[in-house]
């Protein structure tokens, strides 16, 4: 797998980890119904597993869309081709990090 593939594969792991969160909450939740006393604790905590599921989706949609503005042109790419990360403050001042290669650009 080239640079590229790593790159999508680490946009997409907080989505996995929220898919992974769900199934794993789900079967937690399913321990807990099992007992007399923390019945009502997994009663109360039933919609976890929907909200992570949303949260999921929701994170999908989003770095799908990233990518497809990359692979269009629109979006902020580095020498190598690499989408540019979100502007961070450093010591030096604003800047952004390549999520191919792992550079830091100057956003001035």
């Amino acid at each position: 797998m080239g640079r590229m593939y790593w790159m999508a594969v680490r946009m997409y792991l907080p989505t996995m980890a929220c898919l992974l969160g769900a199934l794993g909450s789900t079967w937690a939740l399913t321990k807990l119904g099992q007992s007399q006393y923390t019945a009502p604790l997994a009663a109360s905590l039933a919609w976890m597993p929907y909200g992570l599921l949303a949260l999921a989706g929701l994170l999908g949609i989003a770095t799908s869309v990233r990518l497809w503005r990359w692979e269009l042109g629109r979006a902020l790419i580095c020498g190598c081709g690499g989408l540019l990360g979100r502007e961070r403050e450093g010591r030096y001042g604003a800047y952004r990090k390549c999520m191919a290669c792992g550079r830091n650009h100057g956003s001035r």
